[in-house]
């Protein structure tokens, strides 16, 4: 069983539209980071490790 824990923000929230912003870029920036890996092991160039992709994340524009 797993639990986890839920928050449900209505759309009338005065935070909700900056909590919306938020995860919309950690979405795109996790997806960005996904993108550089597999590309990474497609061509062969081995692992990316955590401090090589937060070099390479700093000045992607995501």
């Amino acid at each position: 069983m797993q639990l986890a824990e839920r928050h449900i923000i209505k759309s009338t929230e005065h935070r909700f539209i900056e909590i919306d912003v938020l995860a919309f870029k950690s979405k795109n920036l996790y997806n960005a980071a996904n993108y550089i890996i597999r590309q990474s092991f497609v061509y062969g160039w081995g692992y990316i490790n955590y401090n090589e992709m937060n070099r390479l994340m700093k000045s992607h524009q995501a």
